[in-house]
């Protein structure tokens, strides 16, 4: 029974009371060792047990703030927004935080500040109920909570975070979207920190159309996609940036219909060249009056009926030499045209493209049945390793791709041809050389990747009429070019 004017105490409370006795009967005398302040308070078992409940908790969020932000700083964005369109759980949450990244990095490094520090002050208590001496105490403290909070705080759940980001993403968007939502008036004050003290730059492209062509060789080398797939999708890539005047017909090349001539001269000139299609010119190819397809010729012949080229020949399509083969593309769809004479600056012919010159950007070299195995000359032969015979319709950039080089040849012109026609300072002829200075990449002795100059050595083979056809190329300068210098003389 309890006596009057005495308060009964729950051994909890009565714990509290008596420490706080003993606090203040410490002495401040700094000079004087003893038992360290934390020591000096001691806590029943349950209250031991609730602690280190409390410290587990705390690591817990320690590894989820760690975790979370190594999932949402490597996330695949685009595979998020598939998961959304596919109403996967979790997918638009864990989209929104990884597309505001600034609140969610900082959340994450605050609350894991806060949950570290909270941890390490709890597993100090805790080691100091176990060992009396301060000294060892902290030395205990200090290694085992930085073992423990490195390995299950930041090693384990990043690494695992790392190796499977979008599942975790998924599976932590809940609670991770809560946090930021709550924390929002707290974190904004650092963020307005940030934005002051730290300069903001450009917002640049989530892919950029260089990564994009590492991410076509990476899934082609890991048997993802196949080589013509990769092929197809470098040529979507690449046709932007080709023009009308990488792929055009030059009007020197070009084969038409003077106007004046027979139906016999024309029904040879179809047989010759097998088009489908000549342009119809009057006294020069300046001067294009319409679009003549081997369909309506023959139709006509056969009949035998006047032959009238103004009435047989169709409105031809103009289109400039600066204008991007995409474009190309869909203006001859929106025209109906698979045939357009291409203009220059004066308003003369700059030659003639077809629709089949600017699909073969993607699909590369495509073949009828009306061209002869002569006419499928490949344009780059390679006769040993640093040897090529090029053709100067090649154009420079395929060039560049195909031989690895470090330097692009600069050039206004798109062909090879063009190029060493622009290196000349005379007239080109046969047996004629030209040096350019470029570079590419290869492996040292230690296997590193350095840049090897060398020289592109081109020998003009076949000139005709002041126009360069034909070339041999030597790689000058490379290991392997050593290699088969040293192997000519040994033999």
């Amino acid at each position: 029974m309890q006596k009057e004017g005495v308060v009964a105490l729950s051994p909890l409370r009565y714990n509290f009371i008596t420490n706080s006795a003993r606090l203040a009967e410490i002495s401040l005398d700094s000079s004087e060792e003893g038992p360290s302040l934390l020591s000096q308070i001691t806590i029943g078992t349950n209250a031991f047990i609730i602690l280190s409940v409390i410290l587990l908790l705390l690591l817990l969020f320690s590894a989820f703030f760690s975790s979370s932000e190594t999932s949402f700083s490597t996330v695949n964005i685009i595979r998020l927004k598939n998961y959304v369109e596919e109403k996967k759980r979790g997918a638009k949450k864990a989209l929104w935080i990884a597309e505001h990244f600034d609140r969610t990095l900082t959340t994450c490094l605050v609350g894991n500040n806060f949950v570290n520090i909270g941890a390490t002050t709890v597993g100090a208590f805790l080691v100091s109920q176990l060992i009396i001496n301060p000294t060892i105490a902290n030395i205990v403290t200090t290694f085992a909570m930085t073992i423990i909070v490195l390995i299950f705080g930041e090693i384990l759940p990043k690494s695992y975070a790392k190796e499977h980001p979008e599942e975790l993403a998924l599976f932590l968007s809940g609670f991770m979207y809560f946090l930021i939502k709550i924390s929002y008036p707290f974190v904004v004050v650092f963020l307005w920190l940030k934005k002051a003290l730290v300069k903001e730059k450009e917002t640049l492209p989530t892919v950029t159309e260089s990564e994009l062509e590492t991410i076509i060789e990476t899934m082609e080398d890991q048997g993802v996609i196949n080589s013509m797939d990769a092929d197809l999708l470098q040529g979507v890539i690449d046709i932007g940036d080709r023009t009308v005047n990488d792929i055009m017909t030059p009007r020197v090349d070009v084969i038409g219909v003077e106007i004046s001539m027979t139906p016999e001269e024309i029904k040879n000139l179809f047989f010759k060249y097998k088009y489908s299609r000549m342009p119809v010119y009057k006294e020069d190819r300046d001067h294009i009056i319409g679009i003549l397809t081997e369909r309506d010729f023959f139709t006509a012949y056969i009949k035998k009926q006047k032959i009238d080229l103004r009435t047989l020949v169709s409105t031809p399509l103009y289109v400039s030499k600066e204008l991007k083969v995409d474009d190309l593309i869909r203006k001859m769809q929106a025209a109906k045209k698979h045939f357009a004479i291409v203009s220059d600056e004066y308003g003369g012919t700059s030659g003639i493209v077809t629709l089949e010159d600017a699909i073969e950007e993607l699909f590369g070299e495509i073949y009828d049945e009306h061209d002869d195995d002569d006419d499928q000359v490949q344009h780059l032969l390679k006769q040993d390793d640093n040897t090529y015979i090029v053709s100067a319709d090649l154009l420079v950039e395929e060039l560049a791709d195909t031989l690895e080089l470090g330097k692009v040849p600069e050039t206004t012109y798109p062909t090879v041809g063009g190029f060493l026609y622009g290196l000349v300072e005379e007239l080109p002829y046969e047996g004629q050389v030209v040096d350019y200075q470029s570079f590419i990449y290869e492996n040292d002795n230690d296997g590193l990747i350095v840049e090897t100059p060398i020289t592109l050595r081109f020998t003009l083979l076949s000139v005709v009429e002041r126009r360069i056809i034909k070339a041999r190329l030597e790689i000058i300068g490379s290991k392997k070019s050593e290699k088969n210098q040293d192997t000519k003389e040994q033999d």
